[in-house]
Order: structure tokens, then C-alpha cells, then sequence
């Protein structure tokens, strides 16, 4: 997904948000009117399409395009930077992303710590089906207190490593 058209990325995820909604829905409110359900459905989509589109758009163009937001996970991953990686946009996008990752150490626990309350209380006052939600929001915030200090110290190791680099020399 990372290295398809932004196009092509909104349609993916009107799909995928909406097909998500809309079983969810079923499940939830099974006598909710198909009209209803769709209406919603269509608006849900079509909001979280738009937004993360331009989040992701906005991403890319920091990045320098699609592969070089691409080169630059790969890069967080291996710990190793290119030799060719422009030093002062790679500095800037992976100092976005520390600051995301440090942000995340302490908003993830409090976002799916609350998920999880919410989700109970809705479990034991609407129905049995809340308490998967229960399960899930703690798998990720299990997922996000394990995973989020791993990201920080990785990307902190390929910051170290463009800041030991000189700087990019401008194109013109």
C-alpha cells in the first residue's frame, strides 16, 4: 500500500472503512433500516477517507514521494541508512516521526486504557458483543507499550546516524 497512487489508496480505504462500519454495524445494531445503516456507512467512509488521504498525501510529500517514505521505514527497520539518502529531509521526517513515537509512550496507554473502560462498561450495560472490543483494545495497547519504546530506540538510532552526516547539499 505504501508505494500505490494516493488514488488508489482512497479507494482502498472508503472499501475497507466502509465494508469494516457496516459489518460492525450488523453486528451492533442488527435492526438498524439498510438505509440507515448505509447513509452512515457512506459518511463514516467517506470522513476517514479524506482524512487519513491527506494525512498520507501530506506524509509523502514531507518524505520526498511515496519510495522515499518507503526507503526511510525500511531504513527505521534495518538501522542502516542509505548512502544516497537526502540528509535533511530524511532528518525532518524522522524527527516527525520521534516525536509521534514519544508522544505515543504515554497517549497510547490513556487512549486504549480508556477504550478499554468504555468498552467494558458497554459490555456489561448493552451487550455481550462489547466485551470483544474489551479484547481488542487490550491486545493493542499491549501491542502499543511493547512495540513504541522498540520504534523510539529505532528510529533514535537512524536519527543518530543522519545527524553524524553532513548536511544535504541544496539542488537547484
Amino acid at each position: 500500500m505504501r508505494n500505490l497512487p494516493i488514488w488508489a489508496v482512497a479507494v482502498l480505504m472508503f472499501t475497507v472503512t466502509g465494508g469494516l462500519w457496516f459489518l460492525f454495524g450488523l453486528l451492533i445494531t442488527p435492526d438498524q433500516p439498510p438505509i440507515v445503516r448505509l447513509v452512515g456507512t457512506i459518511f463514516y467512509a467517506g470522513v476517514m477517507t479524506v482524512f487519513f488521504t491527506i494525512w498520507i498525501a501530506r506524509a509523502r510529500k514531507r518524505a520526498g514521494g511515496a519510495n522515499e517514505l518507503d526507503r526511510i521505514g525500511k531504513a527505521v527497520k534495518s538501522g542502516s541508512v542509505p548512502a544516497d539518502a537526502d540528509v535533511d529531509m530524511w532528518t525532518a521526517t524522522i524527527n516527525t516521526q520521534h516525536d509521534q513515537l514519544r508522544r505515543q509512550l504515554w497517549l497510547g496507554p490513556v487512549v486504549f486504557g480508556s477504550a478499554i473502560a468504555l468498552s467494558t462498561w458497554l459490555a456489561v450495560t448493552d451487550g455481550w458483543l462489547w466485551w470483544g472490543g474489551v479484547v481488542f483494545f487490550g491486545a493493542v495497547l499491549i501491542w502499543s507499550v511493547v512495540s513504541t519504546p522498540r520504534g523510539l530506540r529505532q528510529v533514535a538510532h537512524v536519527r543518530d546516524e543522519l545527524a553524524s552526516r553532513p548536511a544535504s547539499i541544496s539542488r537547484s
